[in-house]
């Protein structure tokens, strides 16, 4: 009899957080983050960037997300001038505002330049760009091709 109970209760629980709750909750989070080093800060910006990215990689979303998106939050919440970044890759200016718009893809290079920088691995920039070449491939591509029967390719009939 308890199990029944049990199973009729689940997914019937109601959040019962007020909206006041709600902003006192956001006030204190405010208040918190304020009074955090802008290093700290910037470190705990850093690795929300990281997770949206590895949250995008396993997302089958179908959203398309450039790498240079990433790219670009990274140099705001450090406050890095673009100009200054591009000289650091070692890239033109123009260079770094077509990858950050996802004119120029990540390459090698770039990439572990950019993952040295900011403490994310060069494959991981490397999977969102192969990611995003596979979804256009598909999107493309798609309707075009023809499913192919491996029997019917082999030797033996």
């Amino acid at each position: 009899m308890k199990d029944k109970y049990f199973d009729q209760l689940i997914g019937t629980q109601k959040d019962l957080t007020t909206d006041q709750d709600r902003q006192l909750t956001k006030n204190i989070l405010d208040a918190y983050i304020k009074e955090l080093p802008k290093e700290e800060l910037a470190e705990n910006q850093r690795i929300g960037v990281k997770l949206e990215m590895k949250s995008y990689l396993k997302s089958d979303t179908k959203e398309t997300i450039i790498a240079g998106e990433f790219l670009n939050k990274l140099i705001a919440i450090f406050n890095i001038k673009k100009t200054k970044f591009a000289e650091y890759l070692g890239v033109e200016n123009a260079n770094l505002h077509a990858l950050i718009k996802g004119r120029r893809k990540f390459n090698s290079k770039i990439a572990t330049i950019v993952g040295e920088a900011f403490n994310i691995s060069p494959e991981l920039w490397m999977f969102i760009e192969a990611k995003n070449e596979l979804k256009k491939f598909n999107l493309s591509t798609n309707s075009k091709r023809k499913k192919l029967d491996l029997y019917e390719l082999s030797h033996d009939r």
